[in-house]
């Protein structure tokens, strides 16, 4: 469906680009449900047997840093009032939840050619990030910090908007937490999102806009790292996956050129029998 030529309007398309990212929604709702047990903390495996894994992730990121990096930010930047930098960290982490909307949107109405690419990208990164969920229950940091296993951490969903004075949105973000799976943490799909983003938009701009998604990916990291979401090892799982999911389009027109290489030459060949031969 070419959007100049539908007789659809652009609301109606939007939602039609929009439809396929109801799997992600469901793939959530499927993952709290299996997980529902270790968020109530009910019980010591999810519904599918698995454990939740608290000091792995805290390990990890101890045995390459000596330390772990959001108990050692938050010593030097917490104080109990909200900062500048607490903004910048609640507004990056909000993109996260409009960037797949929009980019679909860009993708249908302007990028037409790799709507199809974009999508079975998103998809697929979904599919494994929520698989991890799954077979890997994972702590973030706050919630490590409050069963005892690691330094101070503390959820910083709140100052950021207090600083800007959007009290509300504070109130949305704690609330919307709240009701989240706790335990989906590994890999992060904030971090993931963020450079699945800059991966499918790289070849289509400026080196100025380049250095900008560069420093998108960057800025996530450490807000997610900074406000006790993430470990840096869920940081970069979320990466690995999104680069995953970027080349899967890819490898599946790979596995599909040899098909329409052999029926390019099947025709090619019928054709030559089929010619008169000239003289």
């Amino acid at each position: 469906m070419d959007p100049r030529t539908s007789r659809h309007g652009p609301v109606a398309q939007l939602l039609i680009a929009w439809a396929p990212l109801s799997v992600i929604l469901l793939a959530y709702a499927a993952a709290q449900w299996v997980s529902a047990p270790l968020q109530t903390g009910g019980a010591g495996t999810n519904r599918l047997g698995f454990g939740l894994h608290v000091a792995g992730p805290a390990q990890a990121d101890e045995r390459v840093f000596g330390g772990i990096p959001s108990v050692w930010l938050q010593e030097q930047l917490v104080d109990g009032a909200a900062h500048w930098y607490d903004a910048a960290a609640a507004l990056v982490y909000v993109t996260h939840f409009v960037s797949i909307p929009l980019i679909t949107g860009v993708a249908w109405f302007c990028l037409r050619d790799r709507f199809a690419a974009w999508v079975t990208a998103v998809l697929v990164f979904t599919t494994l990030g929520v698989g991890g969920y799954v077979v890997y229950p994972a702590a973030p940091p706050w919630l490590a910090s409050d069963l005892g296993q690691i330094g101070t951490v503390t959820r910083l969903s709140r100052p950021g908007w207090d600083y800007l004075h959007l009290h509300l949105v504070g109130d949305l973000i704690v609330s919307g937490q709240a009701e989240s799976n706790p335990v989906a943490a590994m890999p992060s799909l904030h971090a993931g999102t963020a450079l699945l983003v800059a991966l499918f938009l790289w070849p289509l701009v400026t080196t100025r806009w380049r250095a900008a998604l560069l420093g998108y990916v960057m800025l996530m990291a450490l807000a997610l790292v900074y406000t006790g979401e993430h470990y840096v090892v869920d940081v970069v799982a979320g990466w690995l996956t999104a680069g995953v999911a970027v080349a899967a389009p890819a490898a599946v027109r790979r596995l599909r050129s040899p098909e329409r290489s052999l029926a390019d030459a099947d025709a090619e060949s019928t054709e030559l029998h089929q010619s008169p031969v000239a003289g």
